[in-house]
């Protein structure tokens, strides 16, 4: 029986160990297509996963890499699929995910296409659409080519700093038989380069420094994409008695330590910090002035040292800003986030080193107790605002996210998504977020679309797991995909999917009501063209016609942990997903 090139394809996927594949289906991988449902395959054959648009797809594989750290290649379709994919890819490029994204081109050969489809559906270079926003990319044109080029994609995608890849394969090229001597390269030729630990002298001068602080902030962004890191995150801040400021792109640091102080940064117990260690932070201004003064430059005007530990340095795009402002900081270190907190958490707990000494204790001591006290006043209050918020008539955003946790606390809950800045805000306040990747993270490059598509990737990670994955979904995300829900349906998985439906793109609204009040105009009328009062979705209607089990419309603040733990009742016994809606101002 003859093999085909595809078929080529397909064991690579396998040899790799990737066990699934999204797309969105079109002819110019139809080669790969029938590779992966061909019968004589069905030993080596990936899974599919079907979506309806490829941001979709390419979300769900996001969402699936950040809840398991495996991976699911992603097939697009020619120039359409990839422009349609472009803004997902820009997410993970931001969120630092690491994708194989694979398209379909061509026939390169003009002289073997078919006249209209294949003429528009062919591009020059085509990865010039994601170019700048993906780590590597490439156009191979022959058998041979093909191999090296998805030997070489995927390692560099799973080498730091991580990053969507792309590869394009040849229309033509895919649907011809084997050529002789064209074979897999071994398994291990895609281990990924191993970023080195930090050198003896910089520990020692990091150590030195700890030593002396008054006052050592940690702020931490993007660490936890190592779960490992967690456990010696914890250990460094409590050896030392850091004040951690958790920017919370991931799960880096639980939100209940005494030592924690995100969301706190005002209340002045930081003005003084004489240290900064940032790690893995992508916004090192954002972070440094949320409780430092700064000059023009970004650097602190108090003349706190500040220092940056991780990869970031690694990969900077040419097109996108997202590496954010230049800081000309004290030293910059390019080094493994968890290799280097294991050697500092070394030198602080050395039996023979100068943290022991008891000098260094008391001082220790007293700042935990500080930052402890900080810590408690600060999410005491948080509490009381969403019981407060619990008297309002229509339902509040940190009152429904108090009401939903009170409904999964007993859980081992995983938040896939949490749908706008706004509710995710308010999540960090409330939920104890303990345990590594607990919390995923928001979508990275702020692109609408994303949380329904990385939620089901996320939850198709955790399948077999016994956990209980959650969509905190916000209705305008929802609506820009909202065909996510066939895919969530159409493979029974198991996803809370909780509608916080204010019926606004409310970060519009609020930056036309900022506006209007600026130029004395009237604030309104910010609700025009940023809102849905007019029209409304009827989110559990729309869930029902995909055949996903909905409750009825949640419109009171009581309502919402009964409905929740309905739905959670639901997806345990039947394993498959279930929506709530919570109409919220």
């Amino acid at each position: 029986m003859t093999a085909y090139f595809s078929d080529l394809v397909v064991a690579f996927l396998r040899q790799q160990d990737i066990d699934l594949v999204a797309f969105n289906p079109g002819a110019s991988f139809r080669g790969v297509h029938d590779s992966l449902v061909h019968e004589g395959n069905a030993d080596i054959s990936p899974g599919i996963v079907m979506a309806c648009h490829e941001e979709i797809a390419v979300a769900v594989a996001h969402g699936y890499h950040k809840a398991g750290n495996r991976h699911m290649a992603v097939f697009v379709h020619a120039n359409v699929g990839l422009l349609h994919a472009s803004m997902a890819i820009f997410n993970a490029w931001c969120d630092r995910v690491p994708l194989l994204v694979i398209g379909g081109n061509g026939p390169i050969d003009a002289a073997k296409r078919r006249p209209w489809i294949d003429w528009i559906h062919t591009s020059q270079n085509i990865e010039s659409v994601v170019k700048d926003y993906v780590k590597w990319c490439d156009q191979p044109t022959s058998q041979r080519g093909t191999i090296e080029s998805l030997y070489r994609a995927f390692k560099l995608t799973r080498t730091e700093a991580q990053a969507p890849v792309f590869v394009a394969l040849d229309f033509d090229v895919q649907e011809q038989p084997i050529e002789e001597g064209v074979r897999l390269l071994p398994a291990e030729a895609t281990r990924p380069a191993a970023l080195p630990g930090p050198a003896p002298e910089t520990v020692r001068d990091l150590a030195r420094r700890l030593l002396d602080a008054e006052l050592p902030v940690l702020i931490v962004d993007f660490s936890g994409r190592e779960p490992r890191t967690v456990a010696e995150l914890i250990a460094l801040a409590e050896a030392l008695g850091l004040a951690v400021v958790d920017r919370g792109n991931r799960m880096n640091f639980p939100t209940t330590h005494a030592l924690n102080l995100s969301g706190a940064t005002d209340t002045g117990v930081l003005a003084e910090a004489d240290l900064v260690i940032a790690l893995e932070v992508q916004d090192l201004v954002g972070a440094l002035g949320s409780f430092l003064e700064l000059t023009d430059q970004g650097i602190p005007a108090n003349g706190a040292h500040v220092v940056t530990i991780g990869s970031n340095d690694l990969l900077t795009s040419k097109w996108a800003a997202d590496y954010q402002q230049f800081v000309p900081v004290a030293e910059a270190v390019v080094a493994d986030s968890l290799r280097t907190l294991t050697a500092l958490h070394s030198a602080a707990t050395d039996p023979e080193g100068p943290f022991g000494d008891r000098s260094f204790t008391e001082r220790r001591d007293a700042r935990a107790k500080t930052i402890a006290a900080a810590h408690t006043r600060a999410r005491t209050g948080w509490a009381e605002q969403a019981e407060a918020a619990k008297g309002r008539e229509v339902v509040n955003v940190a009152a429904a996210v108090d009401e939903i946790h009170r409904a999964v606390r007993d859980e081992q809950w995983v938040l896939a998504n949490t749908g706008s800045l706004t509710i995710d805000g308010w999540v960090k306040k409330l939920w104890p977020i303990e345990r590594p990747q607990s919390y995923l993270g928001l979508n990275g490059g702020g692109g609408l679309g994303y949380g329904l598509g990385a939620s089901v990737g996320a939850a198709l990670a955790l399948r077999d797991e016994d956990r209980l994955c959650i969509n905190l979904q916000a209705d305008g995300d929802l609506l820009y995909t909202p065909s996510a829900l066939w895919t969530l349906a159409a493979y029974d998985v198991p996803l809370l999917v909780v509608v916080m439906n204010n019926r606004l793109y409310l970060n519009s609204t609020q930056h036309a009501a900022r506006v209007a009040g600026n130029r004395d105009r009237d604030i309104d009328r910010a609700h025009i063209a940023t809102s849905f009062y007019d029209n409304p979705v009827d989110f559990v209607t729309l869930a029902q016609s995909y055949g996903i089990h909905a409750l009825p419309r949640v419109e009171a603040v009581a309502d919402i942990a009964p409905a929740v733990a309905e739905a959670v009742a639901y997806i345990k016994e039947h394993g498959k997903p279930a929506l709530v809606e919570i109409l919220m101002e």
